[in-house]
């Protein structure tokens, strides 16, 4: 096990900046996800971390000592790869112990790490087989056993489960979680998909165009997201933002939407805002679908609304359901029981506790 701080971390591509001074640390045993859409630097940011890319400008310190310099073999990281990286005339036993033929450990000790990890990801009755010879997930499990023989201090996983179908990727994430609380090593896991992040992650650093956007634990960066931009990524179906304006009636902070014609303020007294805006100044407000709901009295501070459905999709236990408010098109996550019908006007309410208020010039949460 290990902690990992990365350190003003610059990376360039010809005139291209993918990484902008990068700052992360990761403390012993923990899992980060590094999450963000393609090209936002988050699998170039691993690799430089394994040693596969060169630093431009920053450091890179493992257990408090600077890798910039150390060979990938040298720097006690086992990664896992989207493609598997599996040898195709090799076995499944010669995969495994591969790297560990190649650092000289001895023959016990080879064959004592290959049975205790071959039984854990019960790979142990696939181990005369070859990668041609075995589904996705079992390919998926070899290539983990060959990073888990190692016995690293940290462990690297760059998409691993991508090439997998949802029903797989559902439980290679419990596998992985298993794994993690099992070995108690450090981990850092690259995805797109915000649902790995989610369920897998003890905090996540979200990236876009090169720079970490926010850092937290999964609740804290759904609950309080810090700009428009993670809002936004975070969260299925995506949450509503609606543009307006900051208001003072009389003591009363409100939101008063662009589109509207009748003067319509909305309190945003339960907010806690880091610094209250002026009169005037253009602000989005936020909410989550599933914060749209059936008037709730004990709700603290609600604002009940008529709202017709423009689109249903049942979805399971629940709904998601479209309506138009004030210009603007917004998502429900609302339980199946609850009557809709495209058209006819329901009551509902949205949970003012619930909020996000983001100011339109910076995207940033105030």
């Amino acid at each position: 096990m290990a902690t990992l701080k990365v350190c003003n971390l610059t990376k360039n591509f010809g005139n291209t900046q993918v990484l902008k001074q990068i700052n992360l640390e990761v403390i012993d045993g923990e899992f980060i996800v590094l999450l963000g859409p393609s090209g936002c630097g988050k699998s170039t940011l691993l690799n430089m971390i394994a040693g596969l890319e060169s630093v431009d400008e920053g450091e890179i310190l493992i257990d408090e000592y600077v890798v910039n310099r150390v060979e990938p073999k040298d720097r006690n990281i086992a990664m896992v790869f989207q493609s598997y990286a599996l040898y195709p005339a090799m076995t499944v036993r010669e995969n495994v112990i591969f790297g560990l033929k190649q650092r000289k450990i001895s023959k016990d000790q080879i064959e004592k790490s290959l049975n205790h990890f071959s039984q854990m990801l019960q790979i142990d009755q696939l181990l005369d087989r070859k990668p041609a010879q075995l589904s996705g997930g079992q390919r998926q499990r070899v290539a983990m056993g060959r990073a888990l023989v190692r016995e690293p201090h940290i462990f690297l996983f760059d998409e691993p489960l991508s090439n997998l179908d949802a029903k797989l990727r559902v439980e290679m994430r419990h596998e992985i979680n298993k794994l993690h609380e099992r070995l108690g090593t450090t981990m850092i896991y690259v995805t797109h998909d915000q649902v790995e992040a989610m369920s897998l992650a003890t905090r996540i650093a979200v990236m876009n165009e090169g720079i970490i956007q926010q850092i937290g634990t999964p609740q804290e960066i759904y609950d309080k997201p810090n700009s428009v931009f993670v809002a936004d990524f975070i969260g299925s179906p995506a949450i509503n933002l609606i543009h307006g304006k900051f208001l003072k009636d009389g003591t009363k902070p409100c939101f008063i939407p662009e589109q509207q014609k009748n003067n319509v303020k909305i309190s945003l007294s339960s907010y806690s805002f880091h610094s209250e805006p002026k009169d005037d100044q253009e602000i989005i407000l936020g909410f989550r679908p599933e914060h749209i709901n059936l008037p709730d009295a004990s709700l603290k501070s609600q604002l009940q609304v008529e709202l017709k459905p423009s689109m249903i999709e049942l979805t399971g236990y629940e709904k998601e359901v479209s309506f138009e408010f004030y210009g603007n098109e917004i998502t429900g996550r609302i339980p199946r029981h609850i009557n809709t019908e495209i058209g006819k006007p329901i009551s509902l309410s949205i949970d003012l506790s619930e909020i996000s208020i983001f100011d339109r010039l910076s995207t940033m949460r105030i």
